[in-house]
């Protein structure tokens, strides 16, 4: 039977599938029992952090889907754990072994909280430059982007939401030519892909993207600049790799994932997801309480949500955003 709360099939098999806890769940309760999580008193061992009245309003805003927080806040409605962000940003801040370990480390533990990860590799060295350390060469960052993936494949929350994993790279790295062609599957790759969509291929579990910063705005001959002309034919050819603008005062804010309803310049962000339906809103006074209500409740997310480890705390408590 199709709950009234939704306007297809579609929509109500989404909530059954993904977000219900257990065949008798509506989703009146999954709202009732979120705002309490975030905006009550939580297991009853802390203060609410929003009046009583408010949280009323509130989730009777989400009941009627004219707030409708992101999907992490909807999955774990109830749960003891609560990563209620549905993004993680990282930076692979140094080429050394150790942080080629840490930036894996950190991909697999955002991961396996059902957040998805965009990564920006530009500080890597090419591949074929000399190691002075070991005497060897290095790989450039391709390597790692694989390695990533891979783990987006058999890492995922619950054992059945899939990872969403997106990689970019700078304009001007000397591997901008591999990245580009990276998703150029062979025959034999795409035709088993086709025939099963869970069959491997390159980067397959990742959304990878050029970064364009303000040395390429500044050039008044940037339209023809081989490098974005390729982009171009490979995204028409494709659909990948994309194109990341980070410009002026933002041109180091290229951490962002595949969605981009967030950006910054610190690894570790995270986004704090939550939209506006503004076919189910009747007034600009309505619409006005539900942009205070959900903005309260986002920001009281900043401090109720879970993490996957320490530094992303600190970053949440830096720059405490919303999406």
């Amino acid at each position: 039977m199709l709950h009234n709360r939704f306007k297809t099939s579609f929509a109500a098999n989404i909530f059954r599938q993904k977000y219900a806890q257990g065949p008798e769940d509506t989703w009146d309760a999954l709202a009732d029992r979120l705002v309490e999580d975030v905006c009550g008193t939580r297991w009853g061992t802390e203060r609410p952090l929003m009046s009583v009245e408010d949280q009323k309003q509130l989730a009777q805003y989400i009941k009627e889907m004219k707030f409708v927080p992101g999907g992490r806040y909807l999955y774990y409605a109830g749960r003891e754990f609560k990563a209620y962000n549905n993004c993680f940003l990282l930076r692979a801040e140094e080429d050394t072994r150790e942080e080629w370990s840490a930036v894996t480390w950190r991909a697999m533990s955002c991961l396996m909280t059902g957040g998805g990860i965009g990564t920006d590799y530009s500080r890597l060295r090419p591949a074929g430059k000399a190691l002075r350390r070991t005497g060897g060469v290095s790989s450039g960052p391709l390597p790692l982007m694989h390695s990533i993936n891979e783990i987006g494949r058999n890492v995922m929350q619950g054992g059945s939401r899939r990872s969403a994993i997106y990689a970019s790279l700078n304009w001007q790295h000397e591997d901008i030519p591999t990245f580009l062609t990276a998703k150029n599957w062979t025959p034999e790759a795409r035709a088993a892909k086709e025939a099963d969509f869970n069959a491997s291929a390159p980067l397959d579990m990742t959304n990878i993207s050029v970064n364009y910063d303000n040395t390429w705005l500044n050039d008044p001959d940037r339209s023809t600049n081989p490098i974005f002309l390729e982009n171009v034919k490979q995204a028409m050819k494709t659909g990948e790799p994309g194109f990341s603008c980070n410009f002026r005062d933002k041109e180091n804010e290229t951490l962002r994932n595949a969605c981009t309803e967030v950006t910054s310049e610190d690894d570790s962000d995270v986004c704090n997801l939550g939209s506006i339906n503004l076919g189910n809103i009747k007034d600009i006074e309505e619409f006005k309480s539900v942009v205070t209500l959900g903005s309260k409740f986002l920001v009281c997310g900043t401090l109720r949500a879970d993490l996957p480890y320490d530094k992303v705390y600190r970053v949440r408590e830096k720059n405490r955003g919303l999406s």
